[in-house]
């Protein structure tokens, strides 16, 4: 149950895209990726990120998501940063994370394509 990730800056676009391979079972995990994609995004000075989960599965509950995504929000991890996911919007976990963020007022949108997440990150637009 490992998972390994790994950082390339756009610097064109002011992007930082995180890869995401493996698996996790445990919420500490995630916590910690959160945090380095966090400080990666401030040494790079970036405030969008590509989050791609297509290769990386999450097994845990949605309760221990939703906590999670409420620690990000009541302590601001996030500050100013805008976080496109790509996902297999099949899972259902992935949906939930979506809808969470989105109740705690948090930058996360989900994507299918890599497309779609650029064209949300740098023009504040979704694709029909």
């Amino acid at each position: 149950m490992a998972f390994t990730y790994e950082f390339i800056v756009d610097p064109a676009n002011k992007i930082l895209i995180c890869e995401v391979f493996g698996e996790t079972q445990e919420i500490v995990d995630l916590e910690h990726m959160l945090k380095t994609v966090v400080k990666m995004a401030g040494k790079n000075q970036v405030k969008n990120v590509v989050l791609d989960s297509t290769q990386f599965k999450l097994l845990f509950s949605t309760a221990q998501m939703a906590k999670l995504l409420i620690t990000v929000q009541e302590n601001g991890w996030l500050g100013g940063l805008k976080v496109a996911r790509i996902v297999n919007t099949e899972i259902n976990i992935e949906n939930v994370v979506e809808v969470l963020a989105e109740s705690l007022s948090l930058s996360v949108k989900n994507f299918e394509t890599r497309s779609e997440a650029m064209l949300w990150l740098l023009f504040d637009k979704l694709s029909d």
